[in-house]
């Protein structure tokens, strides 16, 4: 809404409050109803004129104009399904290969949409992720497969049936048996201590 402009009431500077209050409802604005009815008309008629030259034209574009426009809208919707089709089997492509590789569907899935973006910070997270996974897998089928060491050769008491732990660890350190090397270490380790205890 306009200001009032007070420079247009006379004394407004040196009245009261309560007269100044009084002026300020006694204000009347200028009357712009004609000319913004006017403007409105003119903008109502200018659209008007635009839509019948619109219809105008249209009507003047030859069937063969109109042809060749319908196989321009064709072929520019057959590109985009065929660039959308191709991407979905890079996608397919690029997921199968990372499936393969071990990551689980939906890692997969997340990934190769990426790859095909080109998004390759994304790939690179993925990666770390699959890597941290893949890494405490492989331990836990490490610790599962550690095999069992034997009963010991003795068939008497006491030191006779200990197994021989550091035999058991120069032997897998020979053969590069890291894993069995860790075991035998913590079951001699465990030994030791209960025989202390004892």
């Amino acid at each position: 809404m306009a200001k009032i402009d007070t420079s247009k009431i006379e004394g407004y500077a040196n009245m009261t409050p309560e007269q100044k209050l009084a002026a300020l409802e006694g204000f009347e604005y200028e009357d712009n109803s004609a000319e913004l009815e006017k403007q409105k008309n003119a903008l109502s008629k200018a659209n008007s004129e635009a839509a019948e030259w619109k219809r105008k034209h249209n009507a003047l574009l030859s069937e063969e104009e109109k042809k060749k426009q319908e196989d321009a809208d064709k072929l520019a919707q057959m590109e985009q399904e065929l660039a959308d089709l191709r991407k979905g089997k890079t996608v397919s492509e690029y997921k199968a290969k990372f499936v393969a590789q071990g990551y689980d569907e939906a890692l997969a899935e997340e990934t190769a949409k990426a790859l095909a973006d080109g998004d390759s910070a994304k790939v690179f997270a993925n990666q770390s992720k699959f890597l941290e996974e893949y890494a405490k897998k492989v331990k836990a089928d490490a610790i599962k497969k550690t095999p069992k060491p034997g009963a010991g050769a003795g068939s008497g008491s006491g030191t006779e049936d200990a197994v021989d732990y550091g035999k058991k660890i120069e032997e897998a350190q020979k053969n590069g048996d890291i894993t069995a090397v860790a075991y035998y270490t913590r079951l001699k380790a465990q030994a030791e201590a209960e025989a202390k205890g004892e």
